[in-house]
């Protein structure tokens, strides 16, 4: 019977009398290295994600663009989740991408993804403008079942309520997360994933712009776990019947705004 005058004794110390037959001492020591050798075990199991940043509004502070660096820098406990590598592959606003440029990141995509092969996933920092258009195109062009995830920001680093860290942080976890892989390219801002094919920017300003309208979010990037509610059926990335490793260039195509009572002689 537990003497009423004493504290009573924790499960972990309760579990050390049944199974350790040593010095009360001994136990404790063993139990401290528990703790101290669980968490590097951890550390070296974390998944590696590749950034490969181009730029956009989550870089354009004022008196100069963040780098690649400073943008893996400003994200908090991210040694907690991946392990990140960087490197600059533009770093102007999304507007300034041209086609060529399309078709190089699509390659360098699929050259990293190539090489090698105990990388997680690529996150790929895009400004806003045409963030949906240069998803989709990757959609369709990179040709692996490992995640790309397109993340950007509405608010610039000068800016009170800059998002541009928060969302970095979702689209690493994103792409370390098993349960990413054969789902295409991804868009992750404002705590949600998007599906590529299917997004839409549906605000100049707010936060909560990029939606799927008809069918929904994709998933959600909680506090505790990156939570996947449907999934993309539509063939995309690894089942793309897209290849662009011999295209020098794309075609021209061009778009002719019709209205009701148009003459037709601009087409």
């Amino acid at each position: 019977m537990a003497d009423p005058g004493k504290p009573p004794r924790s499960f972990f110390a309760a579990q050390l009398d049944q199974y350790v037959i040593v010095p009360r001492v001994t136990a404790r020591v063993f139990a401290t290295l528990l703790l101290l050798i669980g968490p590097t075990v951890e550390a070296q199991e974390v998944p590696r994600v590749r950034l490969v940043a181009t730029g956009g509004t989550i870089s354009n502070r004022q008196g100069g663009r963040l780098t690649h660096e400073d943008l893996v820098k400003s994200v908090p406990n991210l040694e907690r989740y991946a392990r990140v590598e960087s490197e600059q592959f533009a770093n102007v606003a999304s507007s300034q991408l041209t086609l060529d440029q399309w078709l190089q990141l699509a390659r360098r995509l699929n050259e990293l993804f190539a090489r090698e092969a105990d990388l997680a996933g690529i996150v790929v920092t895009s400004g806003t403008d045409t963030l949906e258009e240069t998803a989709y195109f990757l959609n369709l062009t990179v040709r692996d079942a490992r995640p790309v995830v397109v993340v950007g920001s509405m608010r610039n680093p000068s800016t009170i309520g800059y998002e541009g860290a928060a969302n970095l942080l979702e689209g690493f976890r994103v792409a370390a997360d098993p349960s990413s892989k054969n789902k295409g390219v991804l868009v992750v801002l404002n705590d949600e994933i998007n599906a590529a094919r299917e997004v839409t920017k549906t605000d100049a300003l707010r936060l909560h712009t990029f939606q799927t309208r008809g069918y929904g979010v994709l998933g959600v990037v909680d506090p505790d776990r990156v939570a996947y509610y449907r999934d993309v059926l539509r063939r995309h990335t690894a089942r793309s019947e897209f290849d662009v490793t011999s295209i020098v260039t794309l075609p021209r195509v061009d778009v002719v705004m019709v209205y009701q009572g148009a003459p037709g002689d601009l087409i």
